[in-house]
């Protein structure tokens, strides 16, 4: 008797041969519908499919993710392959072109209220990514926000995705962490880091202690989130137990101490060393912040 997995196993594989097919053929796809597969209902095979795309057409370009779920893509020629993780596998193929027209047009319009617009960083098409070293992607991108409320929004959008879906990152070995720092653009000082890890989960590292006025004692520091100072690195560190608060927390740190060192609005604040430790690059087009 066949059992499910073998019957998975092998309508993933048809399904898969066929896409990879057609996406080799560089057929043109302009003003045709995707090509959207369900290849299985089941989570667990996400890794197992990437891995078998990958072992026929190369490492991906970029690995992607918001509140949709997590994506993979392969660009060849004029068309693009993607295999996203949302409540089941799925596969889709379009033409380059039309795809990254339409999400830089999503990014560009932004968040608002604007009919153009949608309502909330979650329903961008991606919050993160990180792109394969010598891709040649353009990066879109959100614009900067003046709004505090729009910053911490986005901020814990996109760290309820990094909490949920950078493990997978992890186990396509593309890298073990991922890692950005804030920093006042006046000064050109960084006031804090973020740093996710396959080992240490999410983390804050407060380069700068200081507030408007003064050095603050220790316990006022405690008050403000901080857990201790590591005097080797002169820093004080947050860390993060995975939760149903831990985005919204760790969120709300970052804006307070941004405006305890006195930033006005987020346009004095910009993104630096984005940064992740294996053959690829970070980009967070969904965090309205210079970079």
């Amino acid at each position: 008797m066949i059992s499910n997995a073998e019957v998975a196993e092998a309508v993933d594989s048809n399904l898969l041969a066929s896409g990879i097919d057609d996406l080799l053929s560089g057929k043109p796809l302009d003003g045709a519908l995707a090509m959207n597969r369900p290849i299985s209902p089941d989570r667990i095979y996400f890794t197992e499919i990437v891995n078998k795309v990958e072992s026929q057409l190369g490492p991906p370009d970029l690995y992607a993710g918001g509140a949709a779920g997590l994506l993979v893509r392969w660009q060849h020629g004029p068309n693009t392959l993607t295999v996203t993780q949302e409540q089941r596998v799925t596969m889709s193929l379009r033409s380059s072109a039309s795809h990254i027209a339409a999400e830089a047009a999503a990014f560009r319009s932004g968040v608002g209220t604007r009919p153009d617009q949608v309502p909330s960083y979650l329903e961008l098409p991606y919050l993160w990514r990180v792109v394969r070293q010598g891709s040649a992607l353009e990066q879109p991108g959100v614009l900067p926000t003046s709004d505090w409320n729009q910053l911490r929004q986005s901020l814990r959008c996109l760290l309820e995705a990094w909490v949920d879906q950078t493990s997978l990152l992890y186990e396509a070995g593309w890298c073990d962490e991922v890692a950005f720092d804030v920093s006042e653009q006046v000064s050109g000082e960084r006031v804090l880091g973020l740093l996710q890890s396959a080992e240490e989960g999410l983390a804050l590292f407060l380069h700068d202690d200081r507030t408007t006025t003064a050095e603050p004692e220790p316990d006022d520091v405690v008050a403000r989130g901080w857990q201790h100072r590591v005097h080797q690195l002169r820093a004080w560190i947050a860390s993060f137990d995975p939760g149903p608060d831990t985005a919204e927390t760790a969120a709300g740190i970052i804006v307070r101490e941004l405006r305890l060192r006195g930033a006005a609005t987020p346009l004095s604040v910009s993104l630096t060393a984005l940064s992740s430790n294996g053959e690829s690059r970070l980009q967070l087009p969904g965090v309205p912040l210079k970079s």
